[in-house]
């Protein structure tokens, strides 16, 4: 699959304790820590939201561009892992967004999702040298 004209708006790293969006058009990401409360008991748990925390992260033109390649070539060509962990730990979704259109991949329950293939411990790399990256 190949995606004419290489189009992008945002990108975006989820996990289940941050939201990274990285938007085309600006120098700066928002970083959004998720803050956990209570676990309800089921499978896979689920959780109640306390609070969020926001904050920027200033990424160079190049820095994107690595992004969106790394992301990109995550979701066009998909690693298919033999990685597993316990108790739904290490998930990770990487976005491409483009106006209407998104395409994604997600790894779950792969522990350190930075583990997956090169382009993810890339990516992660990249991330966690501007801001701290939750682990699971």
């Amino acid at each position: 699959m190949k995606i004419r004209n290489d189009p992008w708006e945002k990108l975006q790293v989820n996990t289940d304790f941050q939201k990274i969006t990285i938007d085309r058009h600006s120098d700066s990401a928002e970083v959004v820590n998720i803050i956990w409360n209570k676990e309800i008991y089921n499978i896979p748990p689920k959780y109640i939201v306390a609070d969020t925390v926001t904050t920027k992260i200033y990424l160079s033109r190049i820095e994107k561009d690595s992004l969106k390649n790394w992301i990109r070539s995550s979701i066009l060509n998909p690693q298919f892992t033999d990685l597993y962990a316990t108790d739904y730990v290490g998930n990770v979704e990487l976005k491409y967004i483009d106006r209407g259109t998104t395409l994604s991949c997600t790894y779950n329950s792969v522990g350190a999702w930075d583990k997956v293939s090169q382009n993810t411990k890339k990516i992660y790399n990249l991330l966690s040298s501007k801001t701290k990256l939750s682990r699971p």
